[in-house]
């Protein structure tokens, strides 16, 4: 038991919720100092069964995020490392890339704004015209698209069952 008769905890690090954030605080703390006494607590009965549990699985590429900020450059990150723990821990997932559509000319500027903001977070765009939209998703019309690479979904349920083996 990792605490004592009067609720104190014997550890060297207290993580408070068992969402995919806490796990993955706690995981990186015992892999970035080994030997580390991690607790993870939790009010519900298992891990991530409020927002993670619910979310929709989507891995973002940070394509709509500013250049430069933690937010871009965590979700660019993020968007790896969640597709390399899949495959080492055996999760489903699968990067299935997406596209981002305008089907009106008044969407064209904010669609070339969108390539230049992921090409600065280094984000793989392709621009498409309408013959490569159809090509991509032949049920899909528009005047012009984004192809981003990086966009996937995975299990983040099946993701918190693995964490225990981490």
């Amino acid at each position: 038991m990792p605490y004592d008769r009067y609720g104190r905890y014997d550890c060297d690090v207290l993580v408070i919720g068992a969402g995919i954030v806490g796990l993955s605080a706690a995981y990186a703390v015992t892999r970035a100092a080994p030997g580390t006494r991690v607790t993870v607590l939790e009010k519900e009965r298992g891990p991530a069964l409020h927002q993670t549990g619910r979310n929709s699985g989507v891995i973002h590429s940070g394509i709509y995020y500013r250049p430069g900020s933690l937010k871009a450059r965590y979700a660019v990150r993020g968007a790896a490392e969640m597709v390399k723990f899949c495959a080492e821990y055996g999760i489903a997932h699968e990067v299935t890339g997406k596209l981002i559509v305008a089907t009106e000319r008044a969407e064209l500027p904010r669609l070339h704004a969108l390539v230049q903001r992921g090409r600065e977070n280094g984000i793989p765009v392709r621009e498409l015209g309408p013959a490569q939209i159809a090509e991509y998703e032949p049920k899909i019309r528009g005047l012009a698209a984004i192809q981003v690479a990086t966009t996937g979904v995975c299990d983040f349920g099946a993701s918190r069952r693995s964490s225990r083996r981490a």
